[in-house]
């Protein structure tokens, strides 16, 4: 293994047989803070948007309800929906003061992005789901694929095209986005008709990602471990361990080790000086995406630490371009 690139402070860090690539160790060293993974402060001036409707439940988990809001285009719909899922190291406080995740009040990095899909005719769908310590992998995962069989189902009601849906996530919640893309499509363990609808989306936008959540634990800081550790629910040992004949949750829990030819587009950006994923995460990915033969653009900028800055408009014509194929 090749020099650490795991983040080393809190203040930085704030059953597939394809996870055995032969590129595998030399991107893997990469873990990334709880509470951190959150969205900083953006230097671009914030939007003021309101979602048209809040607290629509997309489902019901043991009694407890689901939650998105909905956000409706500035001007002329494209018909085209786009669930966005916020980061939050897969994390959430579990008291009744917390603020709901898909509350972006103070989020201004993902609530800029959404003005932007919103002024370029998408309908956008931010969601909750939920979050560690109290609900491990892969509930949030699980949640992202029931928002997108919801939309989906919905479709009419809110002007959109069920056959034309994107996933879009930043830090811990694009590591869900892209998960949910990437993964088989397969009915979801409800009985009811939402359920039993498609969860597959036609294209994919994942920033500053976590795209493979293993490593080598002597490289890893105690914070970062304990972070992979809270929402896998399982010990952290990363690939050089003697349970390596069985693939660690870790790597069930990375959407590398699902990446193959028939994935939907996938948009990913991040950053050179990003300090709590680092940049190897993107080159990992994009050695299994290279080998996959699977269909992607990758846009790589500097100057925006865990808040890439990237062009929002170039990102929303190419999801435009992808979903009107």
């Amino acid at each position: 293994m090749g020099p650490s690139i795991w983040c080393k402070q809190r203040s930085q860090c704030d059953s597939h047989d394809s996870w055995e690539r032969p590129h595998m160790k030399r991107f893997l060293a990469a873990a990334f803070g709880a509470i951190a993974l959150t969205g900083a402060a953006f230097t671009q001036d914030e939007a003021q948007i309101t979602p048209a409707q809040s607290n629509v439940v997309y489902g019901m988990v043991s009694g407890a309800a689901m939650l998105m809001d909905v956000y409706t285009p500035i001007g002329e719909r494209n018909g085209f929906g786009v669930i966005v899922v916020p980061g939050s190291g897969w994390y959430r406080p579990e008291i009744y003061s917390a603020p709901q995740l898909k509350d972006l009040t103070n989020y201004h990095y993902v609530r800029n992005v959404v003005k932007a899909l919103n002024e370029e005719g998408f309908t956008a769908f931010v969601i909750n789901h939920r979050s560690s310590p109290g609900n491990r992998f892969p509930a949030a995962v699980n949640d992202t694929r029931r928002a997108v069989r919801y939309v989906r189902f919905a479709a009419e009601a809110y002007g959109i095209d069920p056959d034309h849906i994107a996933t879009l996530g930043h830090s811990s919640g694009a590591n869900l986005a892209t998960m949910a893309a990437l993964m088989d499509d397969e009915p979801g363990d409800g009985l009811d008709a939402i359920d039993q609808t498609s969860a597959a989306v036609q294209a994919t936008v994942g920033i500053a990602t976590p795209f493979m959540l293993a490593g080598d634990p002597e490289e890893a800081s105690a914070y970062a471990a304990q972070t992979i550790a809270m929402y896998t629910g399982r010990p952290f040992f990363g690939m050089d361990n003697h349970y390596q004949a069985s693939p660690p949750t870790a790597v069930a829990a990375s959407p590398a080790a699902y990446a193959d030819a028939g994935d939907p587009p996938l948009y990913m950006i991040d950053s050179m000086d990003d300090p709590i994923v680092p940049v190897s995460q993107g080159d990992y990915m994009l050695t299994v995406l290279n080998e996959t033969g699977a269909r992607y653009e990758h846009v790589r900028t500097e100057g925006g630490e865990h808040n890439p800055a990237f062009d929002m408009a170039a990102m929303a014509a190419w999801l435009e371009d992808v979903l009107g194929e």
